[in-house]
């Protein structure tokens, strides 16, 4: 039952994605402006702080916030090569990276030693990523370097929300994440260049109910987000984590039906050639995700 729950919710989370994207690119959201908003509006889940607190040392505090301040430049990152590529590629490439440095990350520490598993999860996961995300353009590097570094803060931001949240309840700690992930956006505000781009407006056409898909996008994705927490208790993290690649499936499928009924919706290129390529890098990350939770 936790297999068939954990796969719904990948499938909620690629609609989260493909309406991230839509909202950067079709209603030219600025990635700055988009990763403001989206940052601050999950302030609403303070409201549910009376019930959860619990006293902390400063240290643990200062790390909660510091991995929510890693959150927000991880996420803009993310947006920004979203802006740039197709969703269907970035997605897959991001997060298909994701648990490499994750890896890396834990050697560097000492936390863990890297077992063979891990090492043949990474001859996977690299060239996945990359035959998913190459394209015939001369900006394919940068697109390729945004990714890259977008995947390197989330690794990061995971292992300091780890660090920070061994101590008390996790909803008390990802309060302290979420203040943290506000306020150094919040007080980004001083800089006449980050303000001016935060409540700038854009006078495109059919703009029209785009604060309202921007706050159902956020009840949507803040919904599947406790979902997917609910789904981490109940069942084996190892299990729920090696689901990920149904959620690059998902993606490819909506993006290849979108391609051909509403292309401009989301900009996505088309045609067997571009979908072969995309589905064998698929399958490699979703190969190498099961040899990394075995």
């Amino acid at each position: 039952m936790i297999i068939f729950l954990t796969i719904f919710q990948y499938l909620i989370q690629a609609v989260v994605d493909l309406m991230d994207k839509f909202l950067i690119t079709a209603r030219k959201l600025e990635p700055v402006k988009y990763t403001f908003y989206t940052v601050v509006t999950g302030l609403v889940l303070l409201a549910a702080w009376p019930w959860s607190y619990y006293s902390l040392p400063a240290h643990l505090i200062f790390l909660c916030m510091l991995s929510g301040a890693m959150f927000s430049l991880a996420i803009y990152v993310f947006f920004k090569a979203l802006s740039q590529g197709e969703v269907s590629r970035v997605v897959p490439f991001v997060f298909g990276l994701v648990p490499v440095f994750d890896i890396l990350i834990s050697v560097l520490t000492g936390r863990n030693i890297l077992r063979v598993n891990e090492v043949a999860a990474m001859f996977l996961l690299i060239p996945g990523a990359l035959l998913i995300s190459h394209q015939q353009s001369s900006g394919w590097g940068k697109h390729v370097s945004l990714k890259v570094l977008s995947a390197f803060l989330f690794s990061v931001y995971y292992a300091l929300w780890q660090y920070s949240s061994q101590v008390g309840p996790v909803l008390n700690n990802l309060m302290w994440n979420r203040l943290g992930a506000a306020l150094v956006l919040l007080a980004l505000l001083i800089l006449p260049s980050f303000k001016k781009k935060v409540f700038a407006t854009e006078a495109i056409k059919n703009k029209t109910g785009t604060s309202i898909m921007f706050l159902f996008k956020q009840l949507l994705g803040g919904l599947n987000f406790v979902f997917f927490s609910f789904l981490l208790v109940l069942g084996k993290i190892a299990i729920v984590n090696g689901l990920q690649g149904f959620r690059y499936i998902f993606l490819l499928l909506f993006s290849l039906f979108l391609s051909k009924k509403r292309r401009h919706l989301i900009e996505e290129d088309s045609g067997r050639h571009i979908f072969t390529q995309k589905s064998f890098g698929v399958i490699l990350i979703f190969l190498g995700t099961i040899f990394l939770f075995i």
